[in-house]
């Protein structure tokens, strides 16, 4: 496996298994993405603006996230922390799940926000998607709070360096 900055030639690539994810967890009940959130052009902004990160494994791209600094959400900022960089959209193609690619995939971006120097990750999860709040608990991140924002209830989860 190979993790890397996504680049304009893998857009199309990341916006199909993008699809995949969306059409998986609505089949499965799991409503948290639609054609709205993450959208296509939003795939394609994260990509453009170097913030697509990718996993590659026989030159097929089997995981994707998007890294930038902490987010802000309705004007405030949404982690007690300061300094913090933040991933989203994480999505593993599902013949690769439960083989540790997103815990790989997490950890390279872990690495990269400490190289650049934050002071931690923050990230915003539904508590719905309990599969998700397994592994990044496991990997160390910590529940600061719960928050309902406009568009639903979640959990603020860090990872303090």
């Amino acid at each position: 496996m190979k993790y890397l900055k996504a680049n304009i030639n893998d857009i199309e690539e990341c916006q199909k298994l993008k699809n995949e994810i969306v059409n998986e967890l609505n089949e499965s009940g799991l409503h948290i993405w639609d054609e709205e959130y993450p959208s296509d052009n939003l795939i394609k902004k994260d990509i453009l603006n170097s913030n697509g990160r990718i996993i590659k494994e026989n030159n097929k791209i089997i995981a994707y996230a998007s890294i930038d600094s902490v987010i802000n959400e309705f004007q405030e900022n949404v982690f007690k922390e300061e300094n913090l960089y933040s991933f989203a959209r994480l999505m593993v193609k599902k013949e690769y799940r439960g083989k540790h690619v997103a815990s790989y995939l997490i950890n390279n971006l872990l690495n990269e926000m400490k190289d650049i120097g934050a002071t931690g990750c923050g990230i915003l999860v539904h508590p719905i998607n309990e599969i998700a709040l397994k592994v990044y608990y496991k990997l160390g991140f910590k529940l600061e709070e719960i928050k309902v924002y406009p568009f639903g209830e979640f959990y603020n989860l860090v990872y303090i360096f």
